[in-house]
This record gives C-alpha cells, structure tokens and sequence, in this order.
C-alpha cells in the first residue's frame, strides 16, 4: 500500500520527494484524482520529479502509484456505505458502532442550531476568562476542549479534579466569565454542582453532554447535545468532541494571523529548548 511504501522510504527521500509525499499522506483523497502535472503544480516540484518519485517507492510509474491510492480510497468508500453485519464477530461489532456515531453526527447537527452554535461562540469570545471541568472518562476531553480553545487565543483554564483547584478558580467568578463542564455522568455529578454553583455566582454556564436528561444538562445555562447513547454501559463521545474541535477551529479562524503567530513563537521556543 501506498503509506506504508511512503513510510518504508521517507527517511531516504530527497527534499522534493518529500514535499510529493507530505502531500499524498495529508491529502491522499484529493491526490487520488490528479495527474502528474496537476501533482507537480501543487507542490512546485517539476512533473519528472512527482513520475520518478513513483519509481523510487517501487511502482513502475506514477499511473500505479495512483491506482493504489485509489484502491484505498474506493476501500474506505465501501466500508463508510456497507451496513455492518449484526452477527459477524466482534469486528463487527465495532462498524455497528461507529456507523452508529455516524448517524449521531447527523443527530447533533439537527439538535445544534445555528443560533445554539451562535450563542455558544459570541459568549465564548466575550469572556473575560473560560474555565472548562470534566469529569469520569470525558475529562481528557474537556482537557482538549481547553488546549484548543487558548490555542485559538483565548483566555482558558482547565479545572482539575482537585475541589481546592476547582474552588479556588470559582470563587472569584465575574459577569461574563464562562464555566464549561463536560461530562457522560447521568446521575448525581461533579460537574452539576460546579455549573449550579458558577450559574448561581453570576457566570455564564455551557453543558456539553451526550445525555439530555443528565443533571448537568439541566444545570447550565446552555447546552451543546450531542447524542451517545449506545447499547453498552459506555456514552460515545465522538460526536461531543466533534462539535468541540469544529467550535474551537472556527474560533481559531477568526483571528488567524494571531494564531499563526502564536504557532511561530512556540516553534521558535520548541526548537531552542530541544537543541
């Protein structure tokens, strides 16, 4: 397969077999459907340069090279459009899975409307300070949610389990400040209580959960849904870190330059503490 000849090679590639490889490996959808030239133009490299590139990773030319690629791509279409069998093994088991977070996607699109999402985002970029809390098995989530936030430039904490940390941050709490607890828990929660206690201090709240009959949906202000009910003791929360992703990319596209910037200062800052 084409990744894995790219992976075997990459370390012995020229400057511009690589710029050819990064793009096939970050865009191999869009390289699948392109000509030597079309390929060449895209990454400024001479059309000779993209046809012995083909060669060098084993292929004969670059009409194999881009057959493989779409080989794979006509793969992923057919198990992204097969229905999973119900008795097949547990691998099985996994395509119902995720073809159901499929169906949930669409689920959380419907519920979300574009004046909940609107909402969301002017209140996010008009606070003072963010605090974001998780708790049981979405609080990596809810730490994410939190690093992609102050990487699109805003003024984010993230709240450990701590209740010192957490009372600490939430004493002090002003008009306009958000608080954000992410949480699968149902019943009786962490999270809840920290939403009733800022939303009662004057702060804005949003509950971000897979379950609307949870506390914490009732809790907070408002609410970003996204559907994980399963027939398994577990919530999925793929739906519910989508929409945090595409919350804080569009936050980021705001105010691109800054980010771009902010991208280059902690380059720079990586490099000399890793020399």
């Amino acid at each position: 397969m084409f990744r894995e000849q790219i992976r075997k090679h990459y370390d012995h590639l020229s400057r511009s077999y690589r710029r050819v490889a990064d793009f096939i490996l970050s865009d191999y959808r869009t390289a699948a459907f392109m000509t030597a030239a079309a390929l060449a133009s895209a990454v400024d490299v001479d059309t000779t340069t993209v046809v012995r590139f083909a060669q060098r990773l084993g292929y004969p030319g670059f009409p194999e090279l881009i057959e493989d690629i779409q080989d794979q791509v006509k793969l992923e279409l057919s198990q992204t459009y097969a229905i999973p069998e119900e008795e097949g093994g547990l691998h099985a088991r996994v395509q119902t899975l995720v073809a159901k977070d499929r169906a949930n996607l669409e689920k959380a699109l419907a519920h979300n409307t574009l004046d909940i999402l609107e909402n969301i985002l002017d209140m996010l970029r008009a606070a003072p300070r963010i605090i974001v809390l998780g708790e049981s098995y979405a609080e990596p989530v809810a730490e994410s949610f939190a690093g992609m936030l102050r990487e699109a430039g805003l003024p984010v904490i993230f709240a450990r389990g701590d209740v010192y940390e957490r009372a600490a941050l939430l004493g002090h709490l002003v008009r306009k400040e958000v608080v954000i607890g992410v949480t699968p828990v149902e019943g009786p929660s962490g999270v809840a209580r920290v939403l009733r206690f800022a939303r009662a201090s004057g702060a804005l709240t949003l509950a971000c959960t897979p379950s609307l009959s949870s506390q914490t949906a009732r809790a907070a202000e408002h609410l970003l849904y996204a559907p994980g009910e399963t027939d398994t003791p577990l919530f999925s929360l793929t739906g519910l870190y989508s929409l945090c992703t595409a919350i804080a990319q569009t936050l980021a596209g705001l105010q691109a330059d800054a980010s771009a910037k902010r991208a280059a200062e902690t380059a720079r800052a990586l490099e000399a503490l890793s020399s």
